[in-house]
């Protein structure tokens, strides 16, 4: 089945690069400012909110636009790949029903084309928060490591979500709605210290947690997270993947009934 799934992404790479370039070139097709708005989302987010909230934690604006910025980077793509990849599906429904293409080449492309977002921004922004602050050390060489983990934990569950979503519709609001408690679960905002030592626990069952750790500490502190922190990011990862790829070849070909 695991192998079935890769062989056909390899047999139509052709039409996945399309894919991936047409999500790339429409996103921001016929507006003013074009891949510049995948910089002026999440700045202006950082700005606002860092504004609002260094006032309320007593933090210097500088010091917490940049602990806010490390949380944001890794959140935003998992939301994004999560929100965008479960509707791939759905939103390719008349060429699915025309053709025979394997299917999960709709939920690869939005979600590496918003991989690719995500670093180019994440690029610019980390110029400006260097500008501010931000450290420069050898440490963010890991940076490309933690992107590949994080698009592999949130590609499997799209993997999974885009085959529920096809036969229950509602699901993308419900996401939705976890997606924003996930935001304020998620020590983004707030470091772990602010949390009270009884509900630390809540939050480490939070994968995203260790997610938002690895981004931090080199974007943040200029350090790497330890090997017992990427352990478990790589089996979240891993095991996110097998069971998205799992899900999606057991009832892929009953997707062209229901849409």
């Amino acid at each position: 089945m695991f192998i079935i799934f890769f062989k056909e992404l390899y047999q139509y790479r052709l039409v996945l690069k399309q894919l991936i370039w047409q999500q790339l070139t429409m996103r921001y097709r016929r507006t003013a400012l074009g891949f510049f708005w995948t910089l002026l989302n999440p700045l202006l987010t950082m700005v606002v909110t860092s504004i609002v909230f260094s006032m309320i934690m007593k933090w210097p604006l500088k010091t917490f636009a940049i602990f806010l910025f490390s949380g944001l980077v890794p959140f935003t793509l998992f939301s994004n790949c999560l929100s965008q990849g479960m509707q791939a599906l759905l939103n390719n429904e008349s060429l699915i029903k025309k053709i025979h293409i394997p299917k999960q080449i709709f939920v690869l492309s939005v979600s590496v084309s918003l991989l690719v977002d995500a670093v180019f921004s994440t690029i610019c922004l980390f110029i400006i928060a260097l500008a501010i602050g931000a450290p420069l050390s050898a440490s963010l060489f890991i940076l490309p490591l933690n992107f590949l983990l994080l698009f592999a934990f949130a590609l499997g569950l799209a993997l999974a979500l885009s085959i529920a979503t096809v036969s229950f519709r509602d699901l993308p609001n419900i996401v939705a709605v976890v997606l924003q408690a996930a935001y304020y679960l998620t020590p983004i905002i707030y470091p772990m210290s602010f949390v009270p030592e009884s509900y630390k626990w809540w939050l480490s069952l939070n994968p995203l947690t260790l997610f938002v750790e690895i981004f931090r500490l080199p974007l943040y502190e200029g350090g790497v997270a330890s090997i017992e922190v990427y352990a478990q990011v790589a089996v979240l990862a891993i095991l996110s993947m097998f069971f998205g790829m799992y899900i999606f070849k057991k009832h892929d070909r009953y997707v062209v009934f229901k849409l």
